[in-house]
């Protein structure tokens, strides 16, 4: 049982801490502001709307239904308003502040409960420790500090690409903050800054590669087939990556007739590639749905 001196310290500690709490909470309030979730949510909108604006003009000209010098000029424009929706704009409107209610009844009820807290915990077994807990809540924060990093080199690039947008690098290591994330949205804009990228680098693979992959993720079928047609326009007639995405988007659509043809060519152009073993995988799978494939590569 704990001595008459480590209660007198617990109260101690209790009063310390319910102190420490009281502090803030007895200041003047400070106003709270209303539009910034608002504007966030516009910026949102407008990049989404300029985003599918953007894949509009793909699929009409793929669709036939643009001639080359209507297609540039609504890429062009359908590309700059992408690229500006990029950039968030900080609001400066502040709301009608927001009043705090009375302190009081919080600080003592914040007060009760770290007390209760202080006691329950002095009064138990040492045994009962706080490790795993620690373990979780410590890798829970330095998710968050590396999401928190993730958005600021995202904003820092975003500064640098609106002062010199036509500087490659910065838009190619903007595309790779997005594709970090790997939200849909996160992948939708890392997709803008590709298309942006390629514009400027018309033969960078690697921009074909993460584009194609993007899409693939985000289920757009069609613009990763277009993509990696436009990619074998420019790689090698040996390059593995055609047949491995071809087979990939065939796979994905259900064509597997098509994904096993496009994997057995992939296999025997690199058959020591990092992929090969998913793509046996992948390719099994499409032979046992698809009666008339060969269930061996290359049959």
């Amino acid at each position: 049982m704990p001595d008459l001196a480590q209660w007198a310290l617990l109260v101690v500690i209790g009063l310390v801490v319910a102190g420490a709490i009281a502090w803030p909470l007895l200041r003047p309030a400070p106003t709270v502001t209303h539009d910034a979730q608002a504007d966030a949510e516009a910026r949102a909108l407008r990049h989404r709307v300029a985003l599918d604006a953007l894949l509009d003009v793909e699929a009409d000209r793929r669709a036939g239904s643009l001639d080359d010098a209507s297609y540039e000029r609504e890429h062009a424009e359908a590309e700059a308003r992408a690229a500006e929706t990029l950039e968030p704009v900080a609001s400066k409107r502040a709301g009608p502040p927001t009043p705090r209610g009375s302190a009081r009844p919080a600080v003592a009820a914040l007060g009760a409960l770290v007390g209760l807290a202080l006691l329950v915990g002095f009064a138990l077994p040492g045994s009962i420790g706080l490790g795993q807990r620690t373990v979780v809540n410590q890798a829970l924060a330095d998710a968050l500090e590396r999401e928190a990093d993730r958005q600021a080199e995202i904003q820092r690039l975003l500064d640098l690409f609106e002062a010199d947008p036509a500087d490659a690098q910065v838009v190619s290591d903007l595309a790779d903050a997005y594709l970090a994330g790997g939200s849909p949205e996160d992948l939708q804009r890392a997709a803008v800054a590709l298309q942006i990228l390629l514009a400027l680098e018309p033969d960078d693979h690697s921009a074909y590669r993460r584009l194609i992959n993007a899409y693939i993720v985000t289920g757009y079928y069609d613009d990763a087939s277009a993509t990696t047609d436009s990619y074998a326009t420019i790689a090698d007639a040996d390059e593995p990556d055609i047949p491995f995405y071809r087979g990939l988007i065939a796979f994905r659509r259900g064509d597997n007739e098509t994904a096993v043809r496009e994997f057995d060519r992939f296999l025997a152009l690199a058959p020591d590639d990092g992929r090969a073993a998913m793509v046996s995988g992948l390719r099994a799978e499409a032979a046992e749905a698809s009666p008339g494939a060969s269930s061996a590569p290359g049959g």
